[in-house]
């Protein structure tokens, strides 16, 4: 039915009519809702003010018997007694005006007096009908327990109310549970000195046995529930999950409503409908705050116990009074309402069904003439044309798809004139230009393409995929990352890649690659350009050895230079002075041994002041020599060399220098060893001069085929990315000039540091820096 038009008219029709009923229907829906809702969250406001008014009232009453209990004539008697017959005789009767309390207001569980140290004095018990007087060995020290923590401490006239919590006796809860609430306040004597503590439990149930009665007479699908701050359940209609924080369930409100915690937390009341996570139904909650401070003037709360259970609620002022209704009860009437729209529901249907017949017939007919039109085109008569019956929208309509479908038909063989260069170019191009599906296995390429790859103009390429580019000539991986980059970011821009032929001989080209799509937007392939760079790449790297040979040869032509400086320093300047020297001490031998003359003490002191200079200039002479060329290098080796400069350079500078290393060859060239030793001479300097350290540790290497040469100092250190910006007029070989001899012998300079905490400097140097193109 849907397939034709007339179908499709007759379907619309029936959704609009079927679209009006679910409209009304919906907003009547939404009436009787609203109307529902109104009278739920009036009657659960309602309920909640009387409870808190009957546990309020509870309260109070608990309050004023407190507070009479606290000033009784016998417990005053018994505080200001002089002598243990008057201490006994007050305590005999303070006991049976306590059991006489207990036995008519049967909502304690124990009333108490506690002395200053926490130990019972007097404790009646209430268990069912039996009240009695605990014997004197059977007091128990309460010093640990909370409430007697807080209770000691406030100032007389004051009252402590505890949470809520489960009656322990002895260490352990008492079972089956029992549910007490702690009111204490201080007890003082005629002098108003602090003797001790009274305490009322009281069982909790009086409170608890408000919400059951109201729970048994509540609808289904009305709960109530009592909340401590924290969300636990003080009661619940389950009672496996009331007092989760002492008996270890750890089952609250907020472990099944998370959204609920802030709501509660942050209102005194509030009344709001949503979608329960335990029920999964729209459940109406409405609470109401129980704030034990509104009825008494002081009240202290504990955090902790000496039993070791943590109570989350112990800092809580208040209690939270919640009820619940879920959304069977809040919609009542509302399927009766619905059903009296059937019959014109139906009405309605009917009547638009024979409307959508007769428009149909109108409507289909111009519309049947441009489809049968559009079939033709799509089959590939482009001639076709629709066939026009009236002069309205829809004959202006096939108007306008007949010039459209003239249009159509000289655009295609436009497109097909530009289908015609596209292929020349793509044929023509000196770049290997290639189209591949999606498992890049190559579908389409050009002459250019055939010669890189080594195949003749009919060899098939139906084998041929991208995974002939590799990543390295040697290591012949057949799924090599490019192909990755590709699938992943949908192209890649100039990649070298090497690229085997069908021969077996290897190319070095530059790819770019860009993923294909189809209307849909569904990837069907790639498609991009390799160009061959492999005698490009040749060339540069011939230039680049070429560059660093030369440089070799400056570094060795200038040490050559350095030696032969150095060289006639040693053999003409300082042997000179030596010989001078040497006539100084003769001539200053015979002046001492020649009888007679008072002066000749004096010459012979200026000459060994003469000696002295001569001496220095010696030594300086030879520092100079072997700072130009150090002769150890040669005949010892490197770490020789390192060490004979870090003994003087530690004599100048007061600067601990180690070096640790090999002593014998490690393979370097002799420009490698003159730049490594310059460069660590450099490293020392630069270390004195900005680190301000007191300490450097040098370490010379050697790993697999390079050597590896490492300075740390413990200095102040400073950011490694000011490297970067430095002015490349700098004085020395420093830094900067390190690293371009580094990189251009084709090794490695790295810098670790930071500022106050040091500097590391890492230099590789390879065995052998000559990089062939393969």
């Amino acid at each position: 039915m849907l397939s034709s038009l007339r179908g499709k008219l007759i379907f619309i029709f029936v959704a609009l009519t079927v679209s009006v009923v679910i409209i009304s229907s919906g907003y009547a829906r939404y009436k009787q809702r609203q109307f529902a809702l109104d009278r739920a969250k009036e009657r659960a406001l309602v309920d909640l003010e009387l409870m808190e008014s009957d546990i309020q009232s509870v309260l109070q009453w608990v309050m004023r018997d407190l507070l009479v209990l606290r000033d009784m004539p016998n417990l005053q008697n018994f505080l200001n007694a002089t002598s243990m017959q008057q201490r006994h005789m007050a305590l005999r009767e303070l006991g049976e005006e306590f059991l006489a309390l207990a036995r008519n207001h049967t909502i304690f569980q124990q009333i108490r007096f506690l002395d200053n140290r926490g130990f019972e004095v007097i404790r009646v018990n209430v268990k069912g009908r039996k009240t009695w007087l605990t014997p004197p060995d059977q007091l128990q020290d309460k010093s640990g327990r909370y409430y007697f923590r807080e209770a000691i401490h406030l100032p007389p006239g004051k009252v402590y109310i505890s949470p809520m919590d489960l009656n322990v006796e002895k260490g352990q809860i008492e079972r089956p549970i029992v549910p007490v609430i702690r009111y204490a306040t201080p007890v003082v004597d005629r002098h108003g000195q602090k003797r001790g503590v009274l305490v009322l439990n009281v069982f909790g149930s009086v409170f608890l046995d408000l919400l059951t009665e109201q729970q048994n007479t509540a609808p289904r699908g009305e709960q109530y529930f009592l909340l401590n701050k924290d969300g636990y359940f003080l009661f619940h209609p389950d009672r496996s999950k009331i007092f989760g924080f002492m008996l270890g369930t750890n089952e609250t409100l907020f472990r099944y409503e998370p959204e609920l915690e802030q709501w509660i937390a942050g209102n005194i009341s509030g009344l709001t409908i949503r979608k329960s996570r335990e029920t999964y139904k729209q459940t109406l909650y409405a609470f109401k705050r129980i704030n034990l401070a509104t009825s008494i003037n002081s009240v202290a709360h504990a955090s902790h116990d000496s039993l070791g259970v943590t109570y989350p609620g112990r800092n809580e002022r208040y209690w939270v009074l919640l009820t619940t209704v879920d959304d069977a009860n809040l919609l009542m009437g509302f399927n009766e309402y619905v059903q009296s729209f059937m019959p014109f529901t139906i009405l309605l249907i009917v009547i638009c069904v024979a409307m959508a017949v007769l428009v149909a017939w109108n409507c289909s007919r111009p519309i049947e003439s441009l489809a049968r039109a559009a079939g033709r085109i799509q089959r590939g008569d482009l001639s076709a044309r629709a066939q026009v019956y009236t002069s309205d929208d829809m004959g202006r309509f096939g108007k306008l798809f007949n010039e459209m479908a003239a249009k159509l038909e000289q655009t295609i063989r436009k497109l097909r004139l530009s289908e015609t260069k596209y292929r020349q170019i793509f044929e023509n191009s000196r770049d290997c230009i290639f189209v591949t599906d999606t498992m890049c296995n190559i579908v389409d390429i050009n002459e250019a393409g055939r010669c890189l790859l080594g195949i003749d103009r009919q060899g098939s390429t139906g084998q041929l995929t991208l995974g002939c580019c590799q990543s390295h000539p040697d290591k012949g991986d057949r799924q090599p990352a490019i192909l990755d980059a590709i699938r992943d970011k949908g192209y890649v821009r100039n990649y070298e890649t090497w690229l085997v032929r069908a021969d077996g001989t290897t190319r070095l080209c530059l790819m770019t690659a860009t993923a294909r799509y189809d209307d849909s937007g569904s990837l069907i392939g790639y498609e991009g350009i390799l160009r061959d760079v492999t005698e490009e790449k040749k060339r540069q790297e011939e230039k680049l050895h070429f560059h660093k040979k030369l440089q070799e040869e400056i570094v060795l032509a200038e040490e050559r230079e350095r030696r032969y400086i150095g060289q006639i320093l040693h053999e003409e300047m300082a042997q000179n002075l030596a010989l001078v020297n040497l006539k100084l001490q003769e001539t200053e031998k015979q002046i001492r041994h020649r009888p007679g003359d008072a002066g000749d003490s004096g010459i012979s002191e200026l000459l060994g002041e003469i000696r002295e200079v001569i001496n220095l200039m010696i030594r300086q002479i030879r520092t100079m020599i072997f700072d130009l060329y150090p002769t150890v290098l040669d005949t010892q080796g490197l770490v020789p060399a390192m060490l004979w400069y870090t003994d003087n350079f530690t004599r100048r500078t007061g600067i601990n220098v180690s070096v640790y290393g090999p002593p014998g060859e490690l393979g370097l060239s002799e420009s490698q060893k003159i730049y490594l030793f310059r460069s660590f001479k450099e490293l020392l300097h630069n270390a004195w001069k900005h680190a301000e350290t007191k300490e450097i540790v040098a370490t010379l290497q050697k790993k697999d085929n390079h050597v590896r040469l490492t300075v740390d100092d413990e200095g102040r250190g400073f950011d490694p990315s000011s490297l970067k910006s430095a002015e490349p007029e700098l004085q020395g070989i420093g830094l900067i000039s390190i690293r371009e001899w580094i990189t251009a012998m084709g090794g490695t300079f790295s810098v670790e540091s930071e500022p106050g905490k040091g500097t590391r400097i890492v230099i590789d140097i390879p065995l052998s820096t000559d990089n062939h193109l393969t």
